[in-house]
């Protein structure tokens, strides 16, 4: 550790406060558990603002209502991302394109499972529908069913009135089929299924608050499905909440687990660390080549294997594997296709289609935080970056502010001067941020980024750079748990596995996913009891799902006052 022992005093000087010429501050984040174990019984309900469905969401449950049905889809725009999320309930506003784009989708669906007689039956659940008579029958029960999965409840008695209404003046004026299309894309456009509405009173409880709004159980129905599966609920599920099966504590528990053993858990985990942790940045157009490949490993498809990989990865050690938030930055298990093979020097399958499960080398990789993906989307295309390692480990991994640079700094990636001999990366910039007024917060920074300087742009090991060996020397600061000096990117995964600190970041993380809003003052008692639950059960993700389903603040929402 030969340079960073020597400028450590000035580190741990630096960063225990603010320097001029870092704009904004450093928010520590979670540096100490959210409320105390004094109000670990208390129950005060933070807002429940009404959430329209994400675009993934909203894609998921259109797939399941037409199962078997792949037609060529517009794009939808772009959900405005808060904090890494898509699903802010605040930023999910409608647009007019949205709003087009949804008729459009509805309209290609409708389309496919109209299309012939045969289409017809299966998609209204009719054995006839020739005479007047059983059209208006087939139409009766059409609504009712289709509507229940539509609006994630029965249909209220105006509503199935108002449905089969428009149903016989379509087909009068025009012919069956299209008064089935036409009504299933009014019921695909109506705000019940567009928007998660819980405007149902099923009863007053009483919280430390003062008086709550207890959910119905088709409202309870769907907070449990976009938890858990990130989209509507299933066939068990309806009729669980139609039996009253949801009222309690443990028939919420019975049922999450029975979820969680569903395919569909395992995407939606693996979704939720594709926000929280920034997967898809590798696919942005700037990381689609390298500057340094002489052996062509960044093939082609690198870039959409490395985000596949983390994704099958998530889904694996969550379910297959130990389960663990700790186990996602120590586990050496990947899924490797020709491609990543190459780039992680392993033997792997020889087509890039094909993938194998693999152990990675263990004075090499160790978690989520050593693969190719999050190494080379925060890299440049000619050289690794530190500061943007760094800041993606303040920012993502332990929940603080992004710091801004000031106006006038030099954003470029460093290059040698001529004439100067061999330098590494390192030295290039450590030579760029050496002045006081960078090092109020690139100490902090680099201490964090300077750890991965075993892997260059492509996320490569290296022990050698530019003929010098590395230096992967650093310092970890701000967790208050594990603070100090660490020797590169695998001691660095061990001691973040660890931590406290990250373990509530990735609560408050969960909460702000499940809510689809940041965690407000009145959610004090719940997040601090959430994460020491997530604490005792060893940081088990799936254990903390079930945590959230089973405190009372999930079957309720706030009394708004008129």
């Amino acid at each position: 550790m030969r340079r960073w022992k020597q400028a450590l005093p000035v580190a741990l000087a630096l960063t225990a406060g603010s320097a001029a010429g870092c704009q904004g501050s450093l928010d520590r984040g979670p540096a100490a558990p959210i409320g105390s174990s004094l109000c670990a019984d208390e129950v005060v309900l933070g807002t429940a603002p009404m959430r329209r469905l994400s675009n993934v969401e909203y894609l998921r449950t259109m797939s399941i209502l037409f199962e078997g049905s792949a037609p060529a889809l517009p794009s939808l725009p772009d959900d405005a991302e808060v904090i890494g999320f898509e699903n802010d309930a605040r930023s999910l506003g409608p647009t007019d394109v949205g709003v087009a784009r949804w008729e459009e989708i509805a309209f290609r669906y409708t389309t496919e499972a109209t299309r012939d007689e045969a289409a017809l039956r299966a998609f209204t659940g009719c054995a006839a529908f020739a005479s007047d008579a059983e059209a208006r029958a087939c139409a009766t029960s059409f609504i009712a069913r289709f509507g229940l999965l539509t609006h994630r409840r029965p249909l209220e008695a105006e509503e199935q009135t108002r449905f089969e209404s428009f149903f016989e003046s379509q087909r009068v004026a025009i012919d069956f089929a299209a008064a089935v299309q036409l009504t299933a894309m009014a019921m695909l456009q109506a705000p019940p299924f567009l928007y998660r509405l819980e405007i149902e009173s099923e009863a007053t409880e009483s919280t430390t608050a003062g008086p709550a709004i207890a959910l119905t159980q088709y409202e309870l129905a769907s907070r449990l499905s976009f938890l858990l599966w990130g989209t509507m609920p299933d066939e068990a599920l309806f009729a669980t909440a139609q039996a009253g099966g949801l009222d309690d504590a443990d028939a919420l528990e019975a049922e999450a687990r029975r979820m969680l053993d569903d395919p569909r858990a395992r995407d939606l985990v693996a979704d939720f660390h594709r926000q929280w942790l920034d997967f898809d940045r590798i696919l942005d157009p700037e990381h689609g080549s390298r500057a340094h490949d002489d052996e062509g490993l960044f093939a082609p498809d690198a870039q959409q294997s490395a985000h596949e990989e983390l994704g099958r990865f998530v889904g694996a050690e969550i379910f297959d594997g130990e389960g663990t938030l700790a186990s996602l930055f120590t586990s050496r298990r990947a899924f490797v296709n020709s491609t990543l093979a190459g780039l992680y020097g392993v033997e792997g399958p020889s087509s890039p289609t094909e993938w194998r499960e693999v152990t990675l080398p263990e004075d090499e990789r160790a978690g989520l935080l050593t693969r190719i993906g999050p190494l080379a989307s925060h890299a440049h295309p000619g050289n690794s970056s530190p500061p943007l390692r760094g800041v993606y480990l303040m920012e993502r991994v332990m929940c603080e502010q992004r710091p801004s640079p000031p106006p006038d700094a030099d954003l470029s990636p460093p290059v040698a001067m001529p004439g100067s001999g061999p330098q590494t990366n390192r030295d290039l910039f450590e030579q760029r941020t050496s002045p006081s007024t960078c090092q109020g917060c690139h100490a902090r920074i680099d201490g964090l980024g300077f750890v991965f300087e075993n892997y260059d742009e492509r996320g490569v090991f290296r022990d050698v750079d530019n003929t010098l060996p590395v230096d992967a020397t650093g310092l970890i600061t701000g967790t208050g748990d594990v603070d100090g000096e660490v020797d590169g990117a695998i001691e660095l995964s061990e001691r973040l596995a660890e931590s406290g600190h990250v373990q509530r970041c990735a609560t408050q993380r969960w909460f702000r996913f499940a809510n689809g809003r940041a965690p407000e003052d009145a959610d004090a008692c719940h997040v601090s009891s959430l994460e020491r639950r997530f604490v005792r059960s060893g940081g088990d993700i799936r254990e903390l799902l079930v945590s959230m389903v089973t405190r009372p603040e999930f079957r309720l929402r706030p009394m708004v006052s008129e």
